[in-house]
């Protein structure tokens, strides 16, 4: 798969999230299998584990965060259990540390071995701190849970955890993911966003991008939306900053296929147009849904008839 060529680096490198609440999505994602897509960092590494996504492909526009996945990636291979993952962030697991992210990257060219390991050294006591946060107080990470730990480990194992630089409105990445989960005969089950959308417009690329995803019913795409924007709330307690949504994949491909007298050109206008036709639904602070299928998460019969159907087309690994 193709990386994207960034011409422009970010001012802002968010090697940490400063998103809380992701259990508040865990109901609309659990178990829906499938391929995950999504930006950032180890947030994702959460949601995929929730849910229990056969192929996850994360994409940034920001090197230093497609870095940050190589030292997760290789810290993650050498600690069977989230404790001892943590340990190699402690200042006196330095040498441990920087081995397992040598063998980890073995394969890589040298400046990049170096650029990574510079990186590492540089964020290694911030990191600590974070790490240390998903794990105590974000419930049902993948640090708070070992399963998940497992599970995220097991992905990265088998080489089902692929991280790219990429452009979401850009003309490879996102097109080369569209092509590989069609090739795999695996919907898009989630699309993690995070609040991306601030910093772009839904151009024809983007909505292009959008479109060839293969989605599914039950297939959600997850947003973030800062409080600071009028009448999104944030999650309150735990979380004082993001409002937490879940949309209809369907639906958001097609909103953003109608593009006609300035709608849906960004997410202010789509969520203007959403909440105009009563597609909004309030679930609880700091929680909303846009044109799901049912007023409630999917329940487990759901979800199994949902597999079942998705089961049934030819795949190929």
């Amino acid at each position: 798969m193709r990386a994207e060529r960034i011409f422009v680096t970010p001012p802002l490198h968010f090697t940490a999230s400063n998103e809380y609440r992701h259990a508040l999505w865990f109901p609309f994602v659990q178990g829906l299998g499938g391929a995950y897509v999504g930006v950032a960092s180890d947030q994702n590494y959460t949601l995929l584990a929730a849910a229990r996504s056969e192929v996850a492909f994360i994409v940034d526009i920001d090197r230093k965060v497609v870095d940050l996945h190589q030292i997760y990636a290789a810290l993650i291979a050498a600690a069977p259990e989230p404790a001892g993952f943590l340990a190699l962030f402690e200042p006196g697991a330095g040498e441990a540390a920087r081995q397992a992210i040598a063998a980890g990257l073995a394969h890589q060219p040298r400046d990049q071995q170096g650029r990574v390991q510079a990186l590492f050294a540089g964020e290694r006591a911030a990191l600590a701190v974070y790490l240390q946060r998903v794990r105590d107080q974000q419930i049902g990470s993948w640090l708070a849970d070992p399963a998940a730990y497992t599970y995220v480990r097991e992905m990265f194992a088998a080489g089902r955890i692929r991280v790219l630089q990429g452009n979401l409105t850009g003309k490879t990445t996102m097109a080369d993911i569209a092509a590989a989960t069609r090739a795999l005969a695996l919907p898009v089950t989630v699309l993690y966003l995070s609040n991306a959308e601030d910093y772009l417009f839904y151009t024809d690329r983007f909505a292009a991008n959008v479109a060839a995803l293969p989605s599914s019913p039950r297939s959600a795409l997850l947003r973030t939306i800062h409080d600071r924007f009028p009448t999104w709330e944030s999650a309150g307690e735990g979380d004082p900053r993001w409002h937490y949504q879940v949309q209809a994949l369907p639906d958001f491909q097609r909103r953003l296929g109608d593009r006609s007298h300035g709608r849906n050109q960004d997410r202010a206008s789509m969520l203007t147009t959403a909440v105009a036709v009563g597609a909004v639904e309030r679930k609880s602070r700091g929680l909303s849904t846009i044109a799901l299928n049912t007023t409630e998460p999917a329940g487990e019969g759901d979800l199994l008839i949902a597999r079942a159907d998705e089961a049934a087309a030819p795949r190929r690994d």
